[in-house]
């Protein structure tokens, strides 16, 4: 049985529900994890770039990396789609 965590930070939660609207258009909850591994790839490439291009070489994280990229790709669809309509 698993149980809900408690978030450390729930003012952050809130936080990054509505980043994800003003970002994508929406806040669901698909779309809001999604965003959390775009924020947390995209900051972990930035500061440690050695690092992601290491773990994204790696043939057993192929997969991962690509689903990365898919998200990456969504998310800015939905971003640009969302300014077109403004």
């Amino acid at each position: 049985m698993s149980e809900k965590k408690e978030a450390l930070v729930p003012e952050l939660d809130e936080l990054l529900h509505k980043f994800t609207e003003l970002l994508t258009g929406e806040a669901t909850p698909e779309r809001v994890e999604m965003v959390k591994v775009w924020c947390l790839y995209t900051t972990m490439a930035k500061a440690m770039p050695p690092l992601i291009l290491h773990w994204g070489s790696e043939p057993e994280h192929q997969a991962a990396r690509n689903q990365i990229r898919e998200i990456i790709e969504q998310i800015k669809q939905w971003n640009q789609a969302k300014n077109q309509t403004q």
